[in-house]
């Protein structure tokens, strides 16, 4: 019986955990505040061009986080939702950034890195647009 246990848990536990893993990726996914224009950014953690934006919208996470939802995505997520998106905006490489307005219609779509400044001027365009 020990043993049937034992095997059980070896199966069932790292499903468990993996389930787990990629409900939080969804739920990222979908935090969206209608109220305000969205920066959607899809990465990956194998991309260092993700991980190059990723320090780039940390910086202004600050300034920006109060006018424009800044919502990251896990390209790789094995979710409905995270597909559903993916295929919506036509994402073929990461990062890519969909911006979207308050009323959450397409404005722009960006493949691949851009700086600091770059950006800044992408995000005040879709916030007073």
């Amino acid at each position: 019986m020990k043993n049937i246990i034992a095997i059980i848990l070896i199966l069932v536990l790292p499903i468990f955990v993996y389930i787990l893993m990629n409900k939080n990726s969804a739920e990222t996914a979908v935090a969206i505040e209608n109220s305000k224009p969205t920066l959607m950014v899809f990465t990956s953690t194998m991309c260092m061009d993700c991980k190059r934006l990723k320090e780039v919208i940390k910086d202004i996470e600050g300034e920006y986080s109060p006018k424009i939802n800044i919502v990251s995505i896990n390209a790789t997520a094995k979710d409905r939702n995270v597909k559903e998106k993916i295929k919506k905006y036509n994402v073929t490489l990461v990062p890519t950034m969909i911006f979207l307005d308050k009323n959450n219609n397409q404005r722009n779509k960006i493949e691949g890195f851009i700086p600091k400044e770059e950006l800044i001027i992408e995000l005040e365009e879709i916030i007073n647009g």
